[in-house]
């Protein structure tokens, strides 16, 4: 059963990647760029952690235009550093949000009484965020934290969870992206490619977040790959978008052919 699993999932994963180089333009070594992209940049402290967490939480519709550059926050945000920001502002977002609008003009209007304006959001973000990175005072016992929810499909699924508790704005599929973007390969982000492909071609029980994170996270161990390659290289299949390429290559994939032809290989 298990050999057989392994076998079937093994082929699933050449057939995307024989799919992806059928593309003209793109070769092994484009390909295992992206699929390899964990390796590189990856946070070297806890103030790289808050910086790329806050990233994360922008990573939405609008969000980032209204935000503008986080850098240019850092004189707000004293270097990134987490214990620093919770004591300077007291633990109170709105001292943040008016120590910002006081100093600094951003692209995006802020609005302190509209729980929907953008910057409401970041700056609740960034005190919770900060809050809870000021348990670590170092990266290595953010990663021990980490590494403690590796046993399983199940206590991976719950840290995301936690995040997304913890972090205000972040939410389940950021804090997927959080993770898995920023040194810990053993996580996926089940965004609506990587969803629609999993459970159509019968790997996922169903569409959702949930059961689609457990099934890719059994997927890669069945084949003995990395979540993140696996995550990547599905995402590839379904969006085209080899970003990491100068200029930009983008590819017209077929998510739905791709499906197609593994279900009738079947």
């Amino acid at each position: 059963m298990i050999t057989n699993k392994a076998t079937t999932f093994g082929r699933i994963f050449e057939r995307a990647r024989e799919y992806l180089l059928s593309f003209e333009g793109i070769d092994e070594y484009i390909l295992d760029r992206h699929l390899d992209h964990w390796k590189e940049d990856n946070p070297e402290s806890v103030q790289d952690l808050l910086r790329a967490m806050l990233h994360s939480v922008c990573n939405r519709q609008g969000m980032s235009n209204a935000i503008g550059s986080i850098r240019n926050l850092r004189p707000y945000l004293l270097d990134f550093n987490p214990p620093e920001i919770t004591e300077e502002y007291n633990g109170d977002w709105k001292n943040l949000f008016r120590a910002i609008e006081d100093n600094y003009s951003p692209p995006g209007r802020m609005v302190i009484d509209n729980p929907w304006n953008y910057w409401v959001i970041f700056c609740k973000s960034i005190i919770s965020a900060s809050h809870f990175l000021s348990h670590f005072s170092t990266l290595q016992e953010f990663e021990d934290f980490v590494s403690q929810f590796y046993l399983n499909e199940y206590t991976r699924l719950a840290l995301p969870l936690l995040l997304a508790k913890e972090i205000f704005g972040l939410g389940f599929a950021l804090a997927c992206n959080f993770l898995k973007e920023n040194g810990y390969p053993q996580f996926v982000k089940p965004d609506v490619h990587i969803k629609a492909i999993f459970y159509r071609i019968g790997i996922s029980e169903s569409d959702s977040s949930y059961d689609v994170f457990k099934a890719v996270i059994r997927f890669s161990e069945a084949i003995n790959e990395l979540p993140y390659r696996v995550d990547k290289l599905f995402w590839l299949v379904g969006s085209g978008n080899f970003y990491l390429e100068k200029p930009k290559k983008t590819i017209k994939t077929n998510r739905d052919e791709f499906i197609e032809r593994i279900i009738s290989e079947a």
